[in-house]
């Protein structure tokens, strides 16, 4: 697969809005936009907040305009335009379950972006469809996908989410916590060449049962694969990180919290490597692996 994909960059001029929804139950509610700068860049934004009132030019990731009162419970469609390097949730428990719906991407020029602790959010949209303008060229800048969907509550992964994010690096507890996906689709990461971490990316997705056999085959700069699928209980064959030769942490990469897990197979002898990375409780518990009793205590 092409890394090149129809890159349209923020500066283009061809420039649409980030757009959401949330939910609130209560009259007065407060909802704060999860601004925050990215390598120096901070933002240049309106917010229409959906109930008719749009905020004043925001400059500042804490500019009190990025917060916004409904007088009224309802559904709410929060549409930002102009430019905006971060925004993140980071489980905030102010705001984590009121977001419901992510509507577009738009192209905002994102560095960085999560979700994480919006268990009402169930769903990506699309990379084609109307309903999701820009597409994934809305992630084109996007060099964080550190816990990108972390403990949301989405049922699948779109192949092609990453198809436009050459520039990402990393991808840190990207889609951990979540246990409502079963698999992952093939090629997921064939796109970005320049990830150098994918520590707990997929940590405690416990319904996660299969994933491709190849899946790390291009990221030949990955460092760490620390608890990538740690306690990963459901799943049920283990990858053998053959291409990706300068790793230097699979600590807890397999590690599950009992014997009671789905993963056989072989595990791939990262201990004969040179030189050997670290590798504590890299197969703990993994009891039903066939090479397990010769696994070297270090890694178990």
């Amino acid at each position: 697969m092409s890394i090149a994909r129809k890159l349209i960059p923020s500066e283009s001029g061809q420039a649409f809005p980030f757009v959401f929804r949330i939910q609130t139950t209560s009259a007065n509610t407060t909802f704060t936009v999860p601004l925050v700068d990215y390598g120096g860049l901070g933002p240049n934004l309106t917010i229409s907040w959906g109930d008719g009132s749009m905020s004043s030019a925001i400059l500042l990731s804490t500019s009190s305009d990025r917060i916004h009162t409904y007088v009224s419970a309802g559904t709410y469609t929060i549409t930002i335009s102009g430019f905006m390097p971060g925004f993140r949730v980071d489980n905030n428990a102010s705001i984590r379950n009121l977001i419901t719906e992510l509507v577009q991407w738009g192209i905002v020029g994102l560095r960085t972006i999560n979700f994480y602790g919006c268990v009402n959010l169930t769903a990506i949209p699309g990379s084609g469809a109307l309903s999701a303008v820009g597409g994934y060229t809305g992630l084109a800048e996007v060099v964080s996908f550190a816990s990108f969907m972390r403990g949301t509550r989405i049922t699948s992964i779109p192949s092609d989410i990453f198809d436009y994010s050459p520039n990402a690096t990393t991808f840190t507890d990207t889609f951990s916590s979540i246990t409502t996906i079963t698999t992952v689709p093939n090629g997921l990461f064939d796109n970005v060449p320049l990830a150098t971490t994918f520590a707990s990316s997929f940590f405690a997705c416990t319904n996660l049962a299969t994933v491709p056999s190849t899946l790390f085959d291009l990221n030949v700069n990955v460092v760490n694969f620390s608890a990538t699928f740690r306690n990963c209980q459901a799943l049920t064959n283990v990858l053998q990180f053959t291409n990706n030769t300068i790793v230097t942490i699979f600590n807890n990469v397999y590690n599950m919290s009992s014997t009671s897990n789905a993963l056989t197979g072989t595990a791939p002898e990262l201990w004969n490597r040179s030189p050997i990375p670290a590798g504590s409780a890299a197969f703990r518990n993994c009891v039903n692996l066939s090479n397990f009793a010769s696994i070297p205590v270090t890694f178990k």
